[in-house]
């Protein structure tokens, strides 16, 4: 791995020469393909925004190439082959365990609101527990929640799910619809396409439709039963690595850390406009939405109530109320999608 790691460092130095005039150059991984919206949309005007209210002093640049796996960025900031990352915070359960109460499902739909409220819930509940010891953490941010997607029946009941198969993207929207008695395929996202496209399921659960479009599988969906709050949210964490962030002069950090947090959190508005001009096209190529009936999403919480339980079991251990944690968290994303 490491040899790999050094061809990617030599090509990100010569690829991009204009580093050497900053006095700190932070080496940030993206491991998401470089045109994806948050890269495009969110990543790169943060960083533009750092060089500028630091005056230069600090530069952030993004491989040209991901180093390392989207599983191993942790371990590439906290070893200093890279200066920071992003990272799936699924793939950190071990670590940093309160954050994923932003998976449960019927959470909320906002990308920007859920954003938002996870890093006021992080500073009011989670911030003393030391979860991000070993890195320093700038912000947190989830994307839109996923629904439920079918190719030939509206799902406006448990009925409608018990027996059929179904792509699920892995962990909660897998359980919650293997919990509906679904006959459940969970397989990474990018292998989806070959299975909806194939006739192998008869719908698919748990992505949003910027995704749906992205992966090419919302063109086969029929219906798509806008469940409150989602099935479940991905979130991310995008921390530095703490001798680095030392390493800044104290008012180059309070700039930075003034873009971070709460105020990068607002910059999701772009993947929820992006979310929405997916499904309004979607819905312009045939796809009809259908809203719940109310029956239908008491049962979807009864299913997903345990999951919220072992959530707030998990928090308590760790003397953070989860319950109130977790009610702090909806109530915030709630009011900040209004």
């Amino acid at each position: 791995m490491y040899r790999l790691v050094t061809a990617h460092l030599v090509a990100l130095a010569l690829a991009l020469p204009a580093m050497a005039h900053a006095t700190t150059t932070l080496v940030v991984n993206a491991f998401l393909p470089p045109q994806h919206i948050f890269n495009v949309e969110v990543m790169k005007p943060w960083a533009e925004d750092v060089e500028r209210v630091t005056q230069g002093r600090v530069k952030i640049v993004f491989p040209p190439t991901s180093i390392g796996s989207p599983q191993q960025q942790w371990d590439v900031v906290r070893k200093r082959i890279v200066d920071g990352a992003y990272i799936f915070n699924g793939l950190i359960q071990n670590k940093a365990s309160l954050v994923q109460l932003a998976h449960l499902p019927l959470g909320s739909s906002s990308s920007e609101g859920m954003s938002v409220a996870l890093w006021r819930t992080y500073e009011k509940y989670f911030a003393g527990t030391g979860q991000y010891r070993d890195v320093h953490l700038l912000a947190l941010v989830v994307f839109p929640a996923g629904e439920i997607y079918s190719l030939k029946q509206p799902v406006t009941s448990l009925d409608a799910i018990r027996g059929v198969k179904y792509w699920a993207l892995p962990g909660v929207a897998s359980t919650l619809m293997d919990r509906g008695g679904a006959g459940v395929v969970a397989t990474p996202a990018a292998k989806m396409s070959e299975l909806v496209a194939g006739g192998t399921v008869d719908g698919f659960a748990g992505i949003p439709e910027m995704d749906a479009a992205r992966f090419n599988v919302v063109r086969y969906a029929r219906y798509e039963t806008t469940v409150p709050g989602g099935i479940t949210a991905p979130s991310f964490s995008l921390f530095v690595n703490k001798q680095v962030w030392a390493s800044i002069a104290p008012a180059d950090r309070a700039a930075i850390t003034a873009l971070s947090g709460e105020a990068f959190a607002h910059r999701m508005a772009v993947i929820d406009a992006a979310n929405r001009q997916a499904r309004a096209q979607a819905v312009a190529n045939g796809l009809k939405l259908i809203d719940p009936p109310p029956a239908f999403v008491a049962g979807l919480r009864a299913l997903a109530q345990p999951m919220d339980a072992q959530w707030i079991a998990q928090a308590d251990q760790l003397r953070v109320d989860g319950a109130a944690a977790l009610a702090y968290y909806r109530d915030e994303a709630k009011q900040e999608a209004r």
